[in-house]
């Protein structure tokens, strides 16, 4: 809804409007007889200092008179309740007035019939149409100069109406002029009108709209900052300033950017001024999820910053800067890591335990029946499974695995991986193909590299469908060793492929089933091959399958 309010006087804008618009329109009235007054007056006093060459002075006085009688009308008259027809009126008393005074001059004062320029520019300049401007003006200025011949004793000749019709030409070509022009004034004054009519929308518009930004940006739980080319703040979001004031240096209430307790990941060590990320965005980078900590140590907040730059044309214009508090994520990522190394220390005891007292058991096997040293083993080996899960949570906690690369036979590696797993393909209805050489002689960690397929097709099995297939693939060309685990299974949605490799991830789609999983065998095998300087890729079809590729790079011969 609008706003609405009381003009001065207890009255409405609108009547304020209104009553400005009758005072302007009673003052030009009042003004426009005035210019004519004077000017009569003066005229009056020149036809007074020779009166004895007028016709009639009483006459020529009564003109003047009549004028004044108009003027005072003029000044009492409530124009604001008279039709805005009726003011024609008054330039044509003026005729009258300007036709006495001319009637009674004679040949002495010829040229007072030029006062009729004034009602002739009146009512051309009134919103009558040009005809009937012109009209009125050859009608009122043909009975200024006829009618006193016409009223002489001496007889009309055709001489006499002629010589004197300059004065009716020269005020309807004036009358003529002053109409066009008027209207094209109005023209202009009402395409003037409408232009300031839209601009007063446009801007009103404009400060709703600026309104509508300020409160959703001050809604939004992010800070924003919006700079220019040269670094000038244009925008800051209620929450930015908050974290900026929380950023600043104990008895600083402005800092600037340079000023501000910015800290790196490890929260002591302060970011030059010069490599920001405030700094970094206006030098035109755009930046992705930056983390900095801002503010005193006992009060510091974590923040990710990502920023996007402005153009114009092609040309730089700034930059937009979003400021995140990330603290809580981060502390929470902090306090599961640290959960995480401590539950894998303490594991690591009672297992190391277990398989001691499992190795000195199994070394008594000839005393033992068949059936126990059976189960023994099982122990033994689902036991050294659990304590390399413990040994690889600790190194990705540590955010480092331990590989050798030596020269060895890949292609033996691959051969036992895919025995081991055709096991369990069997037992799930799936048919398994290794295509790779039954020898491929390259230089990897022989463990890590078995424990990283073991993973690809260990998933190959869970998340594919009786009757489906497992290729395994491996060749060595001029970019490294590459290894290849290709599947028919249920596939991977496009918007969770690159989430795969991310630490516990499993997707939506195999939470609620019954498949087994921590969502740590993608991580591991990254991390293995990351540490031999190679990659891993993926592409997958949902419903079709997926491919799995490692590529190791070789050193040279």
């Amino acid at each position: 809804m609008g706003e609405s309010g009381l003009a001065p006087g207890g009255g409405t804008p609108a009547d304020s409007g209104r009553s400005g618009r009758r005072a302007r329109h009673r003052r030009r009235i009042i003004f426009s007889e005035l210019a004519l007054t004077i000017t009569f007056t003066l005229a009056m006093v020149l036809g007074v200092a020779e009166r004895g060459d007028l016709a009639s002075t009483a006459i020529f006085l009564s003109g003047w008179l009549l004028n004044l009688l108009v003027l005072a009308l003029c000044c009492v008259l409530p124009w604001s309740r008279i039709p805005s027809r009726w003011v024609i009126l008054v330039p044509l008393v003026d005729f009258v007035a300007v036709g006495l005074s001319r009637a009674a001059a004679g040949e002495a004062l010829g040229g007072v019939g030029l006062l009729a320029a004034f009602p002739v520019v009146w009512i051309a300049a009134s919103r009558v149409r040009t005809g009937t401007a012109v009209a009125v003006t050859i009608a009122a200025s043909l009975a200024i100069i006829w009618l006193p011949l016409v009223l002489r004793p001496e007889p009309l000749t055709a001489d006499a109406l002629i010589d004197p019709i300059l004065l009716p030409i020269m005020l309807t070509g004036m009358a003529w002029f002053v109409s066009a022009l008027s209207k094209d004034n109005r023209r202009r004054q009402e395409a003037l009108r409408v232009s300031q009519a839209a601009l007063r929308e446009s801007v009103e518009a404009g400060r709703i709209r600026e309104r509508l930004l300020n409160t959703v940006l001050d809604t939004v739980s992010v800070g924003l900052l919006a700079v220019d080319a040269d670094g000038n703040d244009i925008l800051m979001n209620a929450r930015q300033r908050r974290d900026h004031l929380a950023a600043a240096p104990v008895g600083n209430d402005d800092p600037n950017e340079a000023e501000l307790l910015i800290f790196g990941p490890d929260r002591v060590t302060p970011i030059p001024p010069e490599e920001r990320p405030v700094l970094r965005a206006i030098r035109g980078e755009d930046l992705e999820g930056v983390q900095i900590w801002l503010g005193p140590p006992r009060s510091q907040r974590a923040f990710s910053i990502s920023s996007r730059s402005m153009h114009d044309d092609g040309a730089y214009a700034g930059t937009v800067v979003s400021f995140n508090d990330v603290t809580e994520l981060v502390l929470a990522l902090q306090a599961k890591d640290d959960f995480l190394s401590n539950v894998s220390h303490e594991f690591r005891t009672p297992l190391t335990s277990i398989l001691g007292y499992l190795e000195l058991t199994l070394e008594l096997r000839d005393s033992l029946p068949g059936d126990v040293v059976h189960h023994l083993e099982v122990a033994r080996r689902n036991a050294e499974r659990l304590e390399q899960l413990v040994e690889d949570l600790l190194a990705i906690n540590a955010g480092t695995f331990e590989v050798n690369p030596v020269a060895t036979d890949v292609g033996r590696i691959l051969a036992e991986a895919a025995s081991s797993a055709s096991v369990r393909a069997t037992r799930s209805g799936l048919h398994l193909v290794n295509r790779a050489p039954s020898s491929l002689p390259a230089v990897a960690d022989p463990v890590r590299l078995a424990q990283a397929v073991d993973n690809l097709l260990t998933n190959a099995v869970k998340y594919n469908r009786r009757g489906g297939s497992i290729t395994l693939d491996a060749s060595l060309n001029g970019d490294g060793l590459t290894v290849a685990v290709e599947d028919t299974g249920i596939g991977i949605e496009a918007e969770e492929l690159h989430h795969v490799f991310d630490r516990f991830f499993r997707s939506p789609s195999v939470r609620t089933t019954a498949v087994p999983g921590v969502g740590l065998g993608l991580l591991i095998t990254k991390s293995i091959v990351g540490e031999h300087g190679g990659s891993i890729t993926v592409r997958s079809e949902p419903g079709q399958g997926t491919c799995f590729t490692i590529l190791i790079p070789q050193p040279p011969r």
